[in-house]
């Protein structure tokens, strides 16, 4: 595997991270709606659901689309050989439009899922 800017910027060791990161955050907006529910706080705060979901979603993107957008941030990859810096300016930029589209995708998600949890609460029992 290599790195390819805009494209790919993370080996196998860094995707397997980022999965694990989307497991553990929805698996803690699982944990935030029980604990809502349980202790009867207003179903609005249901829709702070959208910060683990955008976690979880950020998480499986990066994780399938073999692209980090912290590391196109601070202008890095690692595709298995250790983190290496990027200096060439065009790479650079690629990278961090594609990290805008992976961040804007996951916090559509993460607010339609939001949503969606909220609006089953409000009509459900």
């Amino acid at each position: 595997m290599e790195y390819q800017p805009g494209v790919c910027n993370i080996g196998p060791t860094q995707r397997r991270r980022r999965l694990l990161l989307g497991v553990v955050s929805l698996l803690s907006a699982v944990a935030l709606v029980a604990a809502i529910l349980a202790v009867d706080w207003p179903r609005w705060t249901l829709l702070s659901t959208i910060f683990p979901l955008y976690g979880a979603a950020m998480g499986y993107f990066q994780h399938r689309e073999r692209f980090c957008v912290g590391f196109a941030g601070v202008g890095v990859f690692d595709v298995g050989e250790g983190t290496e810096r990027i200096d060439d300016p065009e790479a650079l930029a690629a990278d961090r439009k594609r990290a805008v589209r992976l961040n804007v995708k996951s916090l559509a998600v993460g607010a339609l899922g939001a949503l969606a949890i909220y609006g089953v609460a409000v009509v459900g029992p």
